[in-house]
């Protein structure tokens, strides 16, 4: 793995914890954009290791589902987890009336675990 492919990879790890420090301090709409961004990066590692770059948001969820899913290289379902979790970070920054529960919070965290570990996967 190149520098820039593992600097991801230890983001997405960060974030991830930080995610479910959040949960266990019941800041749960804070946990749910953390998960996003342990995602977020964890998808930029598998893409720059498959010489795909992007910068924005959108750009990775649709390059993600180019490269790794209509290839069949990885289960349609996470990108599925890429999109939601994209959702619901949005939602949770930008919408003051928007909460997210515990329930909502764990689940996102652990998909962005298993998500983490199918793009390592990948770059093994």
């Amino acid at each position: 793995m190149t520098p820039d492919v593992e600097a991801h990879f230890q983001s997405a790890d960060e974030f991830l914890r930080e995610s479910e420090h959040l949960i266990a301090g019941g800041f749960y709409r804070g946990a749910v954009g953390r998960a996003y961004y342990a995602m977020f990066h964890a998808a930029t590692a598998a893409l720059l290791n498959a010489s795909v770059e992007r910068r924005s948001h959108h750009g990775i969820i649709s390059a993600f589902a180019e490269v790794f899913i209509k290839t069949g290289m990885l289960d349609k379902k996470y990108h599925q987890y890429l999109r939601e979790a994209f959702e619901a970070r949005s939602e949770c920054d930008y919408l003051s009336f928007v909460s997210a529960g515990r329930r909502q919070a764990e689940v996102t965290a652990g998909r962005a675990k298993e998500f983490i570990i199918a793009c390592k996967d990948l770059c093994r």
